[in-house]
């Protein structure tokens, strides 16, 4: 083992060398540097943190974090990391004070990248902010933010229409189900978000309080009126006995690959399967959803995310914590591409990038929401939802899915992991 390891070392120099690059050079690259949500844990007397961290195994300094900044004091953490197409970075946020933030990236004297600062937003008390993409209506181009527990109450959740250049909120969507007409549709709990031309979707996962009720549906909204237009119920089987609670969404479409057929993809938390619902862009209708993964049937649970690289979509399942990969031009369909990645339990977010010695590399985030376990008497405990954080990331090889290197954030930093992205936003092409 420890001569693997020397002759590593030196194919690895050498290999530097070849590329005109020295070792040392080779410990300060960007692209294997990822940008980290940290949250600090009650019985660890931690504070939640937004980090830049190495994740280049051949790095002498893998693991470190190389610039870190406190959130401002708030009880509950930011949660997702987004780039905009102009390369501003935001995060949404979990505590009421702070559901969306603009953090502010920066170089120091002597280049290298830090993180200068955290705003929070005015969200016109919009609360829970989830996730955010960039989509463009009637020629004019939008910020949108789903808030899984909207202004309050018992079936909240809003999307945020923002204006991309001065942050400004311009419109709330809102339709609660208990205001709208019978059969009229309505947003609830919305957390994924995605868009096709004039169509965007949204999914209706759960109330932020974890109890009060759980979505079981798609909601899709007309782009050129910014209202909301058609539910789409995604449940079948029910192996928790909750509502499917679909969690992430893709709109597949031929931008991504020329062969793509448009459909939605849709992941349900609890229902444990990938949905498919086949769309007309012609006479932009929605055929009838029907599930294309099961769960149950393939003894996963807590399907996530989706991300992809330039020819594969990766899903992440959290139990027992796996990365599946399936062909980019197959989709809608589901085609596999290689074999599974086998990550930790939590499997969650991913990043895309190559290591020093040009090996393709995929990191991955382990941990659903970071709320502590009953044996550590932590009071945030939620038992189902302390299987799924192990608190790490792993860094496997692309190609094989072998596991190359861990970072425990537990062990090392006292802190779980919440997020990861590329740094300067280089670790994905297809998110959510």
């Amino acid at each position: 083992m420890k001569f693997s390891y020397i002759a590593q070392s030196i194919l690895i120099g050498t290999g530097l060398a070849l590329m005109g690059m020295s070792p040392a050079l080779a410990q300060n690259r960007e692209e294997s540097q990822g940008m980290v949500l940290l949250r600090g844990l009650p019985t660890l007397d931690t504070s939640h943190s937004i980090a830049i961290v190495e994740l280049d195994p051949e790095s002498d300094r893998f693991g470190e974090i190389l610039s870190e900044v406190e959130q401002p004091d708030m009880e509950h953490p930011l949660h997702h990391l987004y780039y905009s197409p102009n390369g501003r970075l935001y995060s949404t946020g979990l505590d009421p004070s702070c559901s969306l933030a603009e953090i502010g990236l920066s170089r120091d004297s002597s280049g290298a990248p830090v993180i200068s600062g955290i705003t929070c937003l005015d969200t016109q008390g919009q609360m829970v902010g989830e996730d955010i993409m960039w989509a463009t209506s009637n020629g004019q181009e939008y910020m949108f933010v789903t808030f899984m527990g909207g202004v309050g109450g018992d079936d909240g959740g809003t999307v945020g229409v923002f204006d991309p250049q001065t942050n400004e909120i311009v419109k709330v969507i809102e339709a609660r189900k208990s205001q709208v007409g019978e059969g009229e549709p309505y947003i609830m709990y919305p957390h994924g978000i995605s868009a096709f031309e004039d169509r965007m979707v949204v999914t209706s996962t759960v109330h932020p309080d974890l109890t009060t009720g759980v979505g079981n549906m798609l909601t899709i909204i007309d782009l050129n009126t910014l209202e909301p237009i058609e539910n789409i119920v995604v449940e079948k089987e029910k192996p928790l006995n909750f509502p499917s609670s679909p969690v992430e969404v893709l709109f597949v479409r031929p931008t991504m690959h020329p062969e793509i057929e448009p459909a939605i993809l849709a992941n349900t938390m609890f229902g444990f399967e990938t949905w498919k619902v086949p769309y007309d862009a012609d006479s932009k209708s929605f055929g009838e959803a029907e599930v294309i993964y099961s769960g149950v049937a393939n003894e996963t649970a807590v399907p996530l995310e989706f991300y992809g690289s330039e020819d594969e979509l990766f899903i992440s399942h959290a139990l027992p914590g796996v990365v599946k990969r399936y062909e980019l031009a197959a989709l809608p369909e589901l085609v596999s591409s290689g074999p599974d990645i086998v990550a930790d339990p939590g499997a969650h977010h991913m990043i895309f990038f190559t290591s020093a010695s040009g090996r393709d590399l995929i990191a991955i985030q382990n941990n659903l929401l970071n709320l502590g376990n009953s044996a550590d008497e932590d009071p945030t405990d939620v038992d189902f939802i302390a299987d799924l954080n192990a608190h790490t990331i792993s860094v496997h090889d692309l190609e094989t899915g072998e596991r190359i290197a861990t970072i425990d954030f537990k062990e090392r930093y006292n802190k779980g992991v919440d997020n990861v992205e590329g740094l300067f936003g280089s670790g994905f092409v297809h998110h959510h």
